[in-house]
C-alpha cells in the first residue's frame, strides 16, 4: 500500500467540493461529511451493536468513536505502546493489525476477533474479549491464537474479517506476496501441490514454534471458520489451526470439509489480495476488492451460500488472462468490474466496498468504494438490468477502509487520519452511465 499523506486541513477541503460533472447521475451534493480527525492509519471502522465506532488502526491500536469524539484510553493496544498479542506483532508496509469483527453473541460472550501480522511477518487471527466492568476497555491478555498461517512475502496480507450473515467468520488473505503469485499459491487447494522449493518453502521459524506448514495452502484464499458456540462442525483437514483452546472448526457445508480436495478452512480461491471485503446486512452477499498488479482491479460479488467460486487469480486479472499456463483450469468466475490501471475510471489500489443500506433511501444498494492511490470514488449500482459503475469523485486523500455504523451509515477512513461519513439529501438519477459491467445484475 503507498503511504501518502496529506495535512488535515487539505484534505477536508478536498471532500466537501462539489461533485464532478461525471458523477452528474448520483446526488449533486453527495460528499463525505468530516466525523473526527487525528488518528494514526485508520484501516477502517466497525461497530459493536451500538453507537460507537471502533477503528482499526494500523499501528496495532483500536480506537473508540463516541459522541463524535475519540476516546482517549484505546480499545485495545497491540502495539508498541501496548500489550504484545501472542506471537509478537509486526506494523508497517502492509503489515499491522488488519482486521477487526465483533461476534454476533458480542453482548453475551464479550468475544471479538483481530488480524494482525506477528512477530515474524505471519498472520494470526486471534479471539479477545472484552472486560466484564468497562465497556470500553478489552482485557488485553485475553488473547488467543484462533487461526496462523505462514507468509511468504511482507505483503499481499488481506487482512479484513467479518462475520456473515450466518454467523461465521469469514477471512480474506493475500497470495502470500511477490509479483505473479510466485509460488502459485492462489490456485493451490492441496497442501501436496504447494512449492517447498526456495522462498516458497515453509519458514523454518513458523514451524518451530508450532505452525503448520500446510498453512500456506490458505494463501489468496477467502476462509469460513466457525465461532466457538455449540456448532455441529470438523476439524478434519484444517490447516491453519492456532493450537490453543478457541472452538476453532470448519462448517460441514464448506466445500473442502474434511480435507476433500483442499484445506477444510477455504471457502472461495483464486483471489491476489483482498485487502476489504464486505457482508450486505440485507442479503449476507460478499463484496469483494480485489487489488491487481498491472492491468486490472476489481470488485468480485460472492452471492450467499454460494461455495467453492474460483476468482480467476492468477491465471487472469480481472478479465485478462495472464502470462501463466494453467493447464485444465477450473471454471472462473467473472468480476462484477474489473477496471483498468489509468484513464477516467483507473484505479491502482481498490479499497472497499460496501453495499449501501442506510437511512438514506435513495442510495440503497449502490456499492461504494475507492482508490487508495488516486483517491477516487466510484459508485456501483443496477440500471437497466447490469452492474454500472461511475466516478462521483475523481481525487482526495487515500480511503484506507470503510464501514457501517448500527444503522447503516456508511464511513470512510482515511488513512493520514480522518473519518467520514456518506452524506446526500436528493436521491441518484439512471443518466449519464460512464462504464457499464457485462454482467448481469441479476436479484438484489
Amino acid at each position: 500500500m503507498l503511504i501518502v499523506r496529506f495535512s488535515i486541513y487539505c484534505l477536508l477541503l478536498a471532500f466537501v467540493l462539489t461533485a464532478p460533472a461525471e458523477g452528474q447521475n448520483l446526488p449533486d451534493d453527495l460528499r463525505f461529511e468530516p466525523v473526527v480527525s487525528g488518528l494514526t492509519q485508520p484501516l477502517g471502522v466497525r461497530h459493536a451493536g451500538d453507537d460507537r465506532l471502533f477503528v482499526i488502526q494500523q499501528n496495532g491500536q483500536i480506537r473508540i468513536v463516541e459522541n463524535g469524539a475519540v476516546l482517549t484510553v484505546p480499545f485495545l493496544d497491540i502495539g508498541a505502546s501496548g500489550t504484545a498479542p501472542p506471537l509478537g506483532f509486526t506494523s508497517g508496509g502492509e503489515r499491522g493489525l488488519l482486521g477487526l469483527a465483533f461476534h454476533p453473541n458480542y453482548a453475551s460472550n464479550r468475544y471479538f476477533y483481530i488480524y494482525y501480522t506477528d512477530g515474524e511477518g505471519d498472520t494470526v487471527v486471534a479471539r479477545y474479549r472484552r472486560t466484564t466492568g468497562n465497556a470500553n476497555r478489552a482485557s488485553a491478555s485475553s488473547g488467543q491464537v484462533v487461526l496462523r498461517v505462514d507468509q511468504t512475502y511482507s505483503n499481499h496480507n488481506g487482512g479484513d474479517i467479518h462475520f456473515g450473515r450466518d454467523g461465521y467468520l469469514y477471512i480474506g488473505l493475500g497470495d502470500g506476496g511477490g509479483s505473479n503469485d510466485p509460488c502459485n499459491q492462489a490456485q493451490t487447494l492441496e497442501p501436496s501441490d504447494l512449492d517447498n522449493s526456495g522462498d516458497c518453502a515453509a519458514d523454518r521459524e513458523f514451524t518451530r514454534n508450532g505452525g503448520d506448514p500446510d498453512s500456506r495452502a490458505l494463501l489468496g484464499k477467502l476462509l469460513r471458520i466457525v465461532s466457538p458456540t455449540g456448532t455441529t462442525s470438523s476439524s478434519a483437514g484444517v490447516c491453519g489451526a492456532g493450537g490453543t483452546d478457541t472452538g476453532f472448526r470448519v462448517p460441514g457445508d464448506n466445500p473442502y470439509t474434511g480435507g476433500n480436495g483442499g484445506c477444510a478452512e477455504i471457502y472461495a480461491s483464486g483471489l491476489r489480495n483482498p485487502y476489504r471485503f464486505s457482508v450486505d446486512r440485507n442479503n449476507g452477499d460478499l463484496w469483494i476488492g480485489d487489488v491487481g498488479q498491472v492491468s486490472r482491479e476489481e470488485i468480485n460479488r460472492l452471492r450467499y451460500g454460494q461455495a467453492g467460486l474460483n476468482f480467476g487469480w492468477d491465471c487472469r486479472e480481472g478479465l485478462i488472462a495472464t502470462d501463466r499456463t494453467c493447464e485444465d483450469p477450473p471454471v472462473f468466475t467473472d468480476p462484477i468490474v474489473d477496471h483498468p490501471r489509468n484513464g477516467s475510471l483507473g484505479a491502482q489500489s481498490i479499497t472497499g466496498g460496501f453495499r449501501y443500506r442506510g437511512p438514506i433511501q435513495n442510495l440503497r444498494g449502490i456499492v461504494f468504494y475507492g482508490d487508495f492511490v488516486t483517491g477516487r470514488q466510484f459508485a456501483l449500482q443496477q440500471i437497466s438490468g447490469n452492474w454500472q459503475v461511475r466516478t462521483w469523485r475523481n481525487s482526495g486523500g487515500n480511503p484506507s477502509g470503510y464501514g457501517e455504523d448500527v444503522d447503516g451509515n456508511l464511513y470512510m477512513t482515511d488513512y493520514s487520519g480522518s473519518i467520514f461519513r456518506l452524506e446526500a439529501t436528493s436521491g441518484p438519477s439512471p443518466e449519464d452511465i460512464i462504464f457499464q459491467s457485462s454482467m448481469e445484475a441479476g436479484e438484489s
